[in-house]
């Protein structure tokens, strides 16, 4: 199987448009917005990179934060800036990436273009956990301020949509790797 990047640019574009913008974003939010949230609340991450959250974690951050505007805007920033952008493009890089290898690849000894829409379903559900998880932040977090009741529910949910979003993505990653496997082993 041989590999040419200039047909392979003219042949799909938008994967390689979608591919490049999500590693941008990764990126710049990582450089930009990560950082300076670690470096104004003492080394702590970001609520939608750490999958091992708890209500109670959340809810301390939230109490956190509330002290701290300038870490809160930060993450209010990130929201509503590139992680605004990011599960969208991220979602359809997954899903032109799936679609581009799977003919061709055979899969437990079925073509893999029969099981493409199993294997849309997870990078469907990153994008949906994602944006979930990006507005129940925003509901949690200051300046926003719910009751005790409603923020703990709040919490519960976040710490589930996280955990969602990072098992979907690996899901959707395994698959593109399986996928990978397939083709370059034909």
């Amino acid at each position: 199987m041989s590999f040419r990047l200039g047909d392979s640019l003219k042949s799909s574009p938008w994967l390689w448009l979608t591919g490049l913008v999500s590693a941008s974003l990764l990126l710049f939010m990582n450089l930009r917005d990560a950082a300076l949230f670690a470096s104004l609340t003492q080394g702590r991450s970001m609520p939608d990179q750490d999958f091992s959250s708890t209500r109670e974690s959340l809810l301390a951050l939230k109490d956190y934060l509330a002290t701290r505007p300038e870490a809160a805007n930060v993450l209010r920033a990130m929201h509503l800036e590139a992680d605004l952008v990011l599960p969208a493009v991220l979602t359809v890089f997954l899903i032109l990436l799936i679609r581009r290898l799977a003919p061709g690849a055979v899969v437990y000894g079925r073509p893999a273009q029969n099981l493409l829409p199993m294997m849309m379903i997870f990078p469907l559900l990153y994008g949906f956990a994602d944006y979930s998880e990006n507005a129940l932040g925003l509901m949690l977090f200051p300046p926003a301020s719910p009751s005790p009741a409603t923020a703990a529910l709040i919490a519960d949910a976040l710490s589930w949509a996280t955990r969602l979003k990072f098992l979907a993505m690996t899901i959707a990653g395994v698959t593109v790797a399986r996928l990978t496997i397939a083709r370059l082993s034909r």
